[in-house]
């Protein structure tokens, strides 16, 4: 016996073409975003010395703010200034919810009158979790 075949029907299926694009985006992403975030690291801070620290946990995402010799301050590389501060946080606080963390980078020489005003904005924009940077010293 013969199977009837349909004729002028195509078969009912899903394009896989759109799911493959947004794929290679995704790639395209992150792959951006690591590098980017690796460039924080390779700007020229000279970090302070510490003789006791916690290790950082490499998994969690935090907001990296760099103050260099000049006490420049740097978000992602890019230069900002005071003005700016209140709404970079509040805008991270509230993309990241309750993980929003800060990960300060500063030169051993920054005086503090440069760094408190980041803490002081962080804990206004309900940031509490704050990380220093350090580098191991002498024991």
């Amino acid at each position: 016996m013969k199977v009837p075949q349909a004729s002028g029907r195509s078969e009912v299926g899903a394009n896989m073409t759109p799911m493959i694009d947004v794929v290679f985006l995704l790639i395209i992403f992150f792959l951006v975003s690591s590098h980017l975030a690796r460039q924080e690291n390779r700007l020229p801070v000279e970090l302070p010395v510490a003789t006791t620290f916690l290790p950082d946990n490499p998994e969690r995402t935090s907001l990296t703010i760099t103050v260099d010799a000049e006490t420049r301050w740097r978000v992602g590389g890019d230069i900002v200034d005071q003005s700016q501060w209140k709404s970079i946080l509040v805008n991270y606080r509230n993309e990241s919810g309750n993980n929003a963390s800060v990960r300060l980078r500063t030169d051993g020489t920054v005086p503090y009158q440069f760094i408190e005003p980041i803490l002081r904005e962080s804990a206004i924009a309900g940031i509490s979790d704050i990380t220093i940077a350090v580098r191991e010293g002498e024991r």
